[in-house]
């Protein structure tokens, strides 16, 4: 019986699964000798990285923390989140608004004052034929008058320029609101460099602008964290406040700035418009430089349109036959991704479109029909803002394209080949189908620019009948001024004297994402346009306000009512970080997926967009936490009053009954905690205040496990989130470190009275939010558990900590943190809270306060769990769908008998609190640890040694099938998308490369074997998104050869705007929409019973795999045995190339703007009546009735009947 039973047992462990299918091993594969190790690998490399978390980390004694921490159970309500939050957005825009309002009127009241008191010297100087009458200079297009001739003359309180040292403001100190040196006592001027300095315009704007200064710094007194103020002037100059040197390019010399294109200018003296395009792409714009010049001016009507306007260009030629008889084909088309259609001219789509604009190349017949009608076409269709169309069309006017350019076929004769006709060209029939098109509202006004003077009568008829303007153009320099009747028709177009809220666009002055609210100024002498007043708001300043008021899974958002576009989402980019291209997109594409939940378009959206305030309970919602399905939850959502913005918030059903911890009552046993600022425990301030605290903690520099970051080994540090302020703004952007720290430091060691609660942002004055204080006390005794590890272990640990829910931040040893981290948004802390019952490892990466490459091992911590008893668990799991499965607190025998997914022996109070108990379903924090990847590597290596002593991992031996040959057995870890967690290559790749060991798949590696994983054994299943987080690069990202020039650690990233040099940092990243593959393992392989055995030969390589799960883990081990790749390293081996790629993750496929955003706007803001009102306004326009051979024919018949008369009088 014994016997049998042996053999009984050795053929189990024989038995690998393939594809769900038993087999035995000499029939899986007849190279197969791998197949006990593997496993047998599998639970060593496991039980190291479950004994490496579990001795560096120690999760349990924290969890034990939390389980004995009281807690109290409270009621959120959402409507009273709303109006809290309703009444602090509310003041925060209304200040804004006010503050502009004052510097319009001011700029109103200061212009007309001057003009009327310089005139009436002027008047009085001419009557008495005064001497001083001669020195005054008038300006003729405007009101002005001025008596210097040169900017210069004026003295420096008037004139104080922002790109001529010597007229800079001194003494100009760092600001952290403006992250540069600026004087909070003057402004400076900055002119437009297309502007004449010293024309009689630019002085007297200089000169009356210089009245603003008293209003600058009164908003900055009423508003303290106001940031940037100006003035931009009609005339190409703007003044702004604080005061500040411009930026320079990278030869040195300072970028020009132009007020009038700006988004915050054209938007609010335009208006919302619809704009086409018609550029003329026939062969005869080839010569004398004619089509470089068309696309420039049609690079500058993109670069000046905003977000709230719709666009798309035509590039108009057609089909021809050639001198010869050649058929050469050419079609009218629509350049943007989106041809049926107008696009919102977003950064995105700008970008888009003038990528294709400068690969366009001329050719085909001057046949503008097509175009004509495309066009109007496009002008009649949805999304369209219906409020004003305007057509730019821009040609070389010639009725013909030469010689080479034939209208019909030719034949051939007797004589030879006769060529067809050459075309020509009738214009009569393209003016009536214009007129016949202009039935539409709004009819739109026809603007046309001759590139070169050869023909006149077409284009310049086009535009003087349909109420535009003409002009010929024969350069492509200086085009804003050259264009002044198309951009002055802009600015006077708007009957609205209101401010308007602007879309989010991109700071030229460095502060990331804005908004700003415009003001059009206007004369009351005239009624005249004087330019636009203007003031910012950065988003992360809204983002932070948002952010600080959630709890749980709960998140805000803010929406333009307008159109529905999100402008601040967890599923966007944070505003936080600067980057190129905001990006954005309509809110259904991140509340919805696959078209649900429907309530979300059909009944939120709609109250959204109509101003309404409400909430509304959705038992599908698709929320966007980090879990990212369906569930239960409720909008609350409201309009923030005097702009075109909602916000909104959602909240799961966890999120409404919502559990805190409580200070704990005994502090006595808890030991004094250190600000991450470690470096201002040295200052003046925090030694008057804080005496000894510094020499304490031993603070050591240079340490030779931690290049040029301070560190205290006898203590953690805490860092606190922007969140975890009451004002995050105002935490962000103190620059008053010593304070900060001294503020921090009283606060997380305050020992006061047990029974009063720590009740934050209620209280007056208070700095952080309620209860910040627990998590830090709470979470303080896993400090001496860490300091006691054996040097041995923590050789190679770089770092040990643990993340709170609230933002507060533990790390081991004492060191700074960088000042907007949050570890709530980090890849460690959302994989660990995704995969809650498991140890998770993160993708090898850089870190940046000196550790090199590094991996993260992370275990989630549970909210301590409720007493509970065996009725009341046998009652909630009756109520609950998922009838096997009991909620937290309930007894268990392992984790799939829980919601949560897990089940251990807690020390929570309870009556079965000796017996394994279920994990609460909610989150309390994630502990993690850094350790170096070499070590990792080296570890998980030893381990995997064959029992033949000759295949293990890394071993090169004969190949089976051509002894001449050296195979080898190549060993993976992969995690549960596919990425490469430990590759035999990453030893050797330098730490600054990190692109080559950081997101690396498998696929990317081992195309094959990959291919077989998804397709044959369906242990991955593909999946295709969009994601609207991405970040695309200019070009392809090399690998740093040091870390010289580069924030390096905290200090030096907190320190960077100060130390920075006026030349800008080459940018190679840019915020892009991009279609993104990912791969996700099927839950139901990961058994241990599941080793998955399989042999590939492909264009790549070839061997025999085997692929077992860590099932306590995030990750698969990989072995291919007999590897052999030879041909994969044939640089024209495309096969191979293509066989990766198919099975790589990542973001491939660049949507420029929202190409793939299918959403149409159903109605245009005609149809809303949400337009403004628009001025009659009267365009002059004429042009030359006579084209130029007409005109050559003339001189030459009027010079000969001269000379006859001549002669023979």
């Amino acid at each position: 019986m014994v016997v049998f039973l042996h053999y009984f047992l050795t053929l189990i462990f024989t038995l690998k699964s393939i594809n769900g299918q038993y087999c035995y091993a000499n029939e899986c594969s007849i190279h197969s000798t791998l197949t006990g190790d593997v496993q047998n690998w599998a639970l060593l490399i496991q039980n190291y990285i479950l004994k490496l978390a579990s001795d560096s980390m120690h999760r349990e004694k924290t969890q034990e923390y939390f389980d004995l921490a009281e807690y109290k159970e409270e009621t959120k309500y959402g409507d009273k989140l709303l109006d809290e939050m309703k009444s602090i957005l509310d003041k925060y825009f209304e200040n804004k608004q006010r503050a502009a309002n004052r510097i319009a009127e001011h700029a109103r009241q200061a212009h007309d004052t001057l003009y009327r008191k310089r005139e009436e010297i002027y008047l009085k100087s001419a009557i008495t034929n005064s001497s001083s009458h001669t020195s005054w200079r008038r300006s003729n297009g405007s009101l002005g008058y001025t008596h210097h001739k040169q900017l210069l003359h004026l003295d420096n309180n008037t004139y104080k320029d922002a790109d001529i040292p010597l007229r800079l403001p001194q003494n100009m100190t760092f600001h952290p609101h403006f992250k540069r040196n600026v004087s909070l006592r003057h402004s400076v001027v900055k002119i437009s460099d297309e502007i004449p300095r010293n024309n009689v315009e630019s002085i007297w704007t200089v000169e009356w602008t210089h009245d603003l200064e008293s209003t600058f710094v009164q908003n900055r007194e009423l508003d303290p964290d106001i940031r940037w103020q100006y003035f931009g002037s009609k005339v190409g100059l703007i003044r702004l406040y604080p005061g500040r040197e411009w930026d320079q390019n990278f030869a040195g010399f300072y970028n020009d700035y132009d007020p009038r294109v700006r988004p915050w200018y054209i938007g609010t003296t335009s208006g919302p418009k619809d704009v086409i395009i018609i550029l003329d792409c026939s062969e005869s714009m080839k010569s004398h430089g004619k089509f470089a010049i068309g696309t420039s001016i049609a690079s500058v009507i993109i670069n000046t349109l905003t977000r709230q306007d719709y666009v798309n260009i035509v590039c108009a030629h057609e089909s021809h036959w050639d001198d010869i008889g050649k058929w050469h084909i050419y079609k009218t088309n629509v350049l943007s991704c989106q041809q049926d259609k107008m696009v919102k001219a977003t950064l995105a789509f700008k970008r888009d479109l003038k990528e294709k604009l400068a690969k366009l190349k001329p050719g085909g017949t001057s046949e503008f029909e097509t175009a004509f009608d495309t066009a109007f076409d496009l002008f009649q269709r949805k999304p369209k803002t219906g409020c004003q169309s305007i057509l730019i069309f821009i040609t070389d006017g010639q009725d013909t394209d030469g010689e080479k350019v034939r209208c019909g076929a030719g034949q051939y004769t007797r004589s030879g080949y006769v060529p067809g006709p050459i075309c020509k060209y009738n214009w009569t029939r393209y003016w009536n189908m214009v007129k016949q098109r202009q039935q539409f509202h709004p009819r739109a006004r026809i603007f046309s620019y001759l590139v070169k003077d050869n023909g006149q009568i077409f284009p310049g008829k086009l535009a003087c009948e349909n109420d535009g303007h003409f002009a010929i153009l024969n350069d492509g320099e200086n085009l804003i001024n050259k264009m002044f009747n198309y951009f002055d028709y802009l600015s006077k177009a708007s009957l609205s004297i209101n401010g308007s809220w602007t879309s989010q666009y991109i700071d030229q002055w460095g502060l990331g994402v804005m908004l700003t609210y415009a003001i059009p100024v206007t004369s009351n002498i005239d009624g005249r346009l004087l330019g636009v007043a203007g003031v910012d708001v950065t988003l992360d300043d809204i983002e932070h306000v948002i952010s600080s008021k959630s709890w749980g899974s709960v998140y805000g958002f803010l929406i333009n009512r307008h159109d529905g576009d999100a402008i601040i989402h967890p599923g966007l980019k944070s505003t936080t970080i600067p980057i190129e291209d905001p990006i954005s997109t309509h809110i259904t594409q991140l509340e919805m997926t696959n078209n649900q939940p429907q309530e979300f378009q059909t009944i939120i959206l709609p109250a959204m967009l109509s101003g309404e305030k409400g909430s509304k309970r959705l038992s599908n919602a698709y929320r966007a936490t980090i879990r990212r399905e369906f569930g239960t939850g409720t909008y609350y959502w409201s309009p923030i009053e005097n702009t075109d913005y909602v916000f909104a918030f959602s909240l799961g059903e966890s999120d409404e009954k919502f559990r805190e911890v409580r200070q704990p009552k005994n502090l006595s046993k808890y030991d004094e905690s250190f600000f991450n600022l470690l470096i201002e425990y040295n200052s003046t301030k925090a030694r008057e205040n804080l005496p000894g605290k510094f020499e304490h903690m031993q603070v050591k520099i240079n340490d030779p496990k931690y290049k040029d970051v301070r560190v205290s080994y006898l203590y953690s540090s805490i860092m606190l989130a922007p969140r975890v302020y009451c004002d995050p703004s105002e935490y962000f952007y103190n620059d008053d470190l010593a304070q900060k720290t001294i503020n921090a430091h009283i606060y997380i060691n305050q020992r006061g009275d047990p029974s009063e609660n720590d009740i934050g942002c209620k209280q007056k004055k208070a700095t952080f939010h309620e209860n910040t204080r627990a998590y830090v006390l709470i979470s303080q005794p896993i400090e001496r558990i860490w300091r006691r590890r054996p040097s041995e272990l923590t050789k190679d640990i770089i770092w040990t900590y643990v993340g709170m829910r609230t933002g507060v931040f533990r790390t081991y040893p004492a060191h700074r943190s960088v000042r907007d981290y949050d570890h709530t948004t980090r890849g460690w802390y959302k994989r660990a809270v995704s995969l809650q019952d498991r140890t998770t490892a993160s993708t090898p990466y850089l870190d940046l306060s000196g550790g090199g490459k590094v991996i993260t091992i992370a275990q989630v911590l549970f909210e301590g769990m409720p007493s509970i008893s065996n009725e009341t668990c046998q009652e909630k799991v009756g109520q609950t769908s998922r009838k096997t499965k009991f909620p937290g607190g309930c007894p268990c025998s392992s984790g799939s008998d829980c919601l949560s997914g897990y089940c251990y022996q807690s020390a929570a109070p309870g009556l079965e609190h000796k017996q394994l108990r279920c994990a609460t379903e909610r989150i309390i924090g994630v502990t993690a640890t850094d350790i170096r990847y070499d070590s990792f590597h080296s570890e998980i290596m030893k381990r995997m040694v064959a029992s033949d002593g000759r295949r293990s991992c890394g071993s090169i031996y004969p190949c089976p099938s051509n002894q001449s040959k050296e195979c080898s057995t190549r060993c993976y870890l992969v995690d549960h998308s596919g990425y490469l967690i430990v590759d035999p290559d990453f030893v050797n790749v330098s730490a600054f490369h990190e692109s080559r060991y950081n997101g690396l798949t498998l696929g990317h590696k081992e195309g094959e074997v990959m291919a077989d994983l998804i397709y044959k054994h369906g242990l991955f299943h593909r999946a295709e998104t969009i994601t609207f987080q991405g970040t695309c690069h200019v070009s392809k990202p090399s690998a740093k050869v040091t870390l010289k020039g580069i924030p390096a650690n905290p200090e030096e990233l907190d320190n960077k705007y100060k130390n920075k040099g006026p030349i800008p940092q080459f940018t190679n990243e840019y915020g892009c929409i991009q279609d993104q593959v990912r791969y996700r393992i099927q839950q139901s392989k990961l058994k241990w019973s599941e080793l998955i055995i399989g042999e590939v030969n492909g264009p790549c390589m070839s061997g025999q795999y085997y692929v077992t799960p860590l099932v306590k883990t995030n990750l698969i081990l990989v072995v291919i045995e007999n590897y052999y790749a030879e041909q994969s390293k044939l640089f024209y081996n495309f096969n191979c190339k293509i066989q990766r790629s198919i099975v790589d993750a990542g973001a491939f496929r660049i949507i420029n703007g929202t190409c793939a955003h299918k959403i149409e706007k159903l109605t245009s803001l005609y149809d809303e009546d949400k337009c403004p009102a628009l001025r009659d306004v009267q365009i002059e326009c004429k042009y030359n009735r006579t084209n130029k051979n007409q005109l050559s024919l003339i001189v030459i018949f009027y010079i000969i009947t001269c000379y006859i008369d001549y002669y023979y009088s």
